[in-house]
């Protein structure tokens, strides 16, 4: 199993992009790969036929998952919008992302329940993105009713498609709303999730400088919107950009204090092991569900499982599990830029590092500075060879000096981010302490803008390539 996960989840992988170009049929695809499966089990003693038809089956079944997602139901949303028509619709719905406010403003996602025009309604599924004037207090999981404008998104041609974008994410209408009804007020695990990030961002927020609290946010929350454009800008060309991004190290910070909490309130193990998957997945909720913190919630959740029933888990079967588990729900995210650099970058590490400490020798070094100093440059450098070419295609940027800047760039967001942690604990439990952690976050964000403004000055630190 330990061989055969990863490799079942690369035949998908390639099952769905092979399907992105094939003009083929859904009906043919299923039934293809269910006769794959029946032949399967007709081998099965036989192992290389076995292995053959298993093969086929899984690159079927991924072709199958993406074809299935281009038939939306003759309810859904899409059909009874046109790309610009002045119709005013009444859609009813439930608020499924935290209200975006920005002056008379706010954006959200709308999970929509029924729809009505012309003097007459249906029932409607599917999600919309709403620009909402003049708003009431809302909150998500409210179940609201909005009067406007429905749309599809353009597509325009030659450029990062944001209609496409859209897609990926299950969003095929825009709305411009007028005027909104609250029909009732709704509670839930992701709303409380919510409701605990906001109060993160205020504590963050009333406790640090603006543009240290925004470098924070996205730590701590992978909230991005209120890091300047400039600083964003500095850590794309020295290639340490991904220390804004909620990843795999902040969700081992979440576990490691929880599991030590819980401990200390003497917790059984077992109990322990199945709070902090709760504690995870409200982690993952709260900062969005990126697919960074997805792929890092289910191999943190492997993990705690595998230790819970006593077997000593595996990286690779964790990492083709998270991959399995986002692509299954939505194979487009196969295209997304965020899916590609995220699995892209913990693979590199999980195949480069081991090789490169090995051809080195760095873990027979006795000075631990000198040792550490190396291990992280290699897996920096494992890292920046995952996705280096990645980001050149994308971005038409190449960063020669992106091993370097993570030298000091990834212990510095470390402590940056135990520092968020902490900010948000005292600002709780021992408010008189908060000044003094404030400080220090703020001493470190501004220790680590200023080396990266002097990274990115060294001649060459990057190019621009040709598009």
């Amino acid at each position: 199993m330990i061989r055969f996960m990863p490799a079942l989840t690369a035949v998908f992988c390639f099952g769905v992009t092979v399907s992105q170009f094939l003009k083929i049929r859904f009906d043919f695809i299923y039934f293809a790969g269910v006769i794959f499966l029946v032949f399967s089990l007709a081998y099965l003693k036989r192992k290389i036929v076995f292995g053959v038809f298993i093969i086929l089956a899984v690159f079927a079944l991924g072709g199958a998952v993406l074809k299935n997602c281009a038939f939306l139901p003759k309810t859904h949303i899409s059909n009874f919008a046109y790309y610009q028509n002045g119709k005013i619709y009444n859609i009813t719905g439930v608020i499924r992302s935290d209200p975006e406010q920005k002056g008379r403003n706010c954006r959200f996602l709308l999970e929509t329940s029924s729809i009505e025009f012309d003097r007459f309604k249906y029932d409607s599924r599917g999600k919309i993105l709403v620009n909402l004037s003049y708003p009431q207090e809302l909150r998500y999981g409210d179940e609201i009713i909005l009067t406007g404008t429905l749309r599809r998104p353009y597509k325009a041609a030659g450029e990062l498609n944001y209609r496409d974008y859209l897609e990926r994410q299950g969003i095929y209408c825009l709305m411009s709303a007028k005027l909104v009804r609250l029909k009732r007020h709704a509670y839930s695990l992701a709303g409380a999730a919510v409701f605990v990030r906001n109060k993160i961002d205020k504590v963050i927020s009333d406790n640090l400088s603006p543009s240290v609290a925004g470098i924070m946010l996205a730590m701590v929350l992978g909230e991005k919107k209120q890091v300047a454009p400039l600083i964003y800008d500095t850590m794309v060309k020295t290639g340490t950009v991904h220390v804004l991004v909620v990843s795999g190290f902040n969700v081992g910070i979440v576990a490691f204090v929880s599991l030590l909490f819980l401990k200390i309130l003497r917790v059984p193990r077992k109990a322990r092991y199945i709070l902090t998957i709760l504690i995870l997945i409200i982690y993952c909720l709260m900062t969005g569900s990126s697919n960074p913190v997805v792929r890092a919630t289910i191999m943190g959740a492997f993990f705690l499982c595998g230790f819970l029933i006593e077997r000593e888990p595996d990286i690779n079967n964790a990492l083709s599990l998270a991959a399995l588990s986002i692509l299954l729900a939505n194979p487009r995210q196969l295209s997304d830029i965020g899916f590609q650099l995220s699995f892209a970058s913990v693979i590199a590490i999980v195949w480069f590092y081991p090789k490169l400490n090995a051809f080195l020798k760095a873990e027979k070094l006795k000075n631990k500075a000198i040792r550490y100093m190396i291990q992280s440059c290699l897996v920096s450098l494992s890292a920046w060879l995952g996705t280096a070419g990645f980001i050149a295609y994308y971005f038409r940027i190449f960063s020669p000096v992106t091993v370097l800047a993570n030298v000091f760039a990834v212990p510095l967001a470390a402590l940056i981010t135990l520092c968020g942690f902490t900010l948000v604990f005292t600002a709780s439990l021992l408010p008189w302490f908060t000044p003094y952690v404030g400080a220090v976050s703020e001493a470190a964000i501004t220790l680590l803008l200023q080396l990266d403004t002097l990274v990115a000055g060294v001649p060459g630190a990057y190019f621009y390539l040709p598009a």
